[in-house]
């Protein structure tokens, strides 16, 4: 079967993967008290019993935030008949892997919630503990989707739903005041990001799900942390840019966003279902100079990715830095991790044409960030990593000092900078004046004004039109 195709079943009839079958069971007869997880596992005479007993000690020990997260949700309102065990099987697994095994019906749905569970998880959108009390947890990040809605006209209809911004004088407030400022926001107050500022910020767990800015795609719930490597990019309106892993669309859609819908966007994603996903998400934001593909982004043909100048990788990682992975994660999985990140970044410094490519992960752990940066340096020295310490005024946070080049990569550490925790490296090419006229060539034989997404396939430009 060629990437990107399906199977000729339906959905519907796709059976559930054995594994997340076995597990909600399981997971029910816990529930019922009719045994202890090792019992209940090692006593069922299950093949795959090493499997079904790793991912069920997560989604145990994790059970209070992962049911709080559900019922946050609009999942099981809008899927009434949703099995709640096998819904808390593949969040768990969503939530911790990061994708989810098969193209069953119940998965292809909870893929359309994905980016909703992915925040409530993210901002403890629950009871749990006072651990995640006010001056400790993160700030809801709610992004304004410049693609539908102004940020002044966003601001008026957040007041007519009773909030009201708490204003400071940018020239004279310092990144230490603004960082004081958050922890003390109070009830329906809210503030306008210190650095990025179509970002605003709002007292811990503040629910949107029902505020019509939500449901008209007009504000995105987005943490700061991963709005930065956009914020720190040199993309211009007209640019022609790919995201190599883009689902689920947020960073794409800050993309389309910043260049203000045009130009030319590849997104790629290899997996279906986030494919799928991705197309949705891109359709409701309004992000039309997007081209979103099912294919592998080190496959993508060179057809497509010709002309191409900036590059956004955010691949797979641990997700150390975000607050549902607190277990201590294998070295040998770290391994792995770092391997696969150096390929894809590898593959990314290889195109002739590009001129950036912008680097980060949600992990803390330096063997998915200051060593793949190492390792990639050493083999690509045409490029050379840009210093993001001015791109953000009063930053504290930096590479790892161990390495000569720490200071110019950016971290942020979650109860500091009251964001998720995060690293960013640019590379930037040393001498992009080679490749202008390849670049100048491109641009001429694929202008956005005469290209017809019809005449190719593979990808399509857009141009917004003008207001009049």
């Amino acid at each position: 079967m060629k990437e990107g195709s399906m199977s000729n079943k339906k959905p519907h009839s796709v059976p559930v993967p054995q594994l997340y079958k076995e597990a909600s069971r399981i997971l029910g007869q816990l529930e019922r008290k009719e045994g202890s997880l090792k019992t209940l596992v090692y006593g069922g005479k299950y093949k795959n019993f090493k499997k079904i007993y790793a991912l069920l000690s997560k989604a145990w020990n994790q059970k209070s935030e992962i049911q709080q997260v559900l019922a946050a949700s609009k999942l099981f309102h809008e899927q009434p008949n949703f099995n709640p065990h096998l819904a808390h099987i593949l969040t768990s697994e969503l939530l911790g892997k990061g994708s989810l095994s098969g193209n069953c019906k119940p998965i292809q749905v909870l893929l359309e919630y994905e980016e909703e569970l992915r925040s409530l998880a993210a901002h403890h959108l629950t009871d749990v503990a006072p651990k995640y009390g006010h001056r400790n947890g993160c700030p809801r990040y709610v992004r304004v989707n410049t693609l539908i809605a102004s940020l002044e006209a966003v601001q008026v209809q957040l007041y007519n739903e009773g909030w009201h911004p708490t204003n400071y004088d940018r020239d004279h407030t310092t990144y230490d005041d603004f960082l004081n400022l958050i922890e003390n926001l109070q009830g329906h107050c809210y503030l306008i990001d210190y650095h990025i500022q179509d970002l605003l910020v709002f007292p811990p767990n503040t629910p949107f799900w029902d505020s019509p800015l939500y449901q008209d795609s007009a504000i995105i719930l987005q943490d700061k942390a991963s709005c930065i490597p956009v914020f720190i990019s040199n993309i211009k309106p007209g640019a022609c840019i790919l995201d190599g892993c883009a689902a689920p669309g947020n960073k794409t859609s800050q993309i389309a966003a910043a260049i203000n819908d045009f130009g030319r966007v590849i997104a790629s994603e290899k997996s279906f279902n986030r494919y799928k996903t991705l197309e949705k998400l891109l359709r409701q934001r309004g992000a039309t100079c997007v081209f979103a593909t099912n294919q592998d982004f080190t496959k993508l043909p060179s057809k497509l990715t010709a002309g191409v100048e900036h590059i956004f990788l955010d691949p797979t990682c641990s997700s150390s830095g975000t607050d549902l992975h607190k277990d201590e994660i294998p070295h040998k999985r770290l391994q792995n991790l770092g391997a696969f990140q150096i390929s894809l970044l590898l593959h990314a410094l290889s195109h002739s044409s590009v001129k950036e490519v912008v680097y980060s992960t949600c992990s803390v752990n330096a063997e998915e960030n200051e060593e793949v940066v190492r390792t990639v340096l050493s083999q690509h020295e045409e490029f050379e990593l840009e210093d993001l310490g001015s791109k953000l005024e009063g930053w504290k946070h930096f590479g790892k000092e161990d390495y000569e080049f720490g200071k110019c990569c950016l971290r942020t550490v979650t109860h500091i900078d009251k964001c998720h925790g995060f690293f960013v490296a640019k590379f930037i090419r040393k001498n992009p004046t080679s490749i202008t006229d390849t670049v100048k060539k491109s641009k001429k034989d694929k202008e956005p004004g005469k290209h017809k997404a019809s005449d190719d396939m593979d990808y399509c430009i857009k141009k917004k039109k003008k207001k009049n």
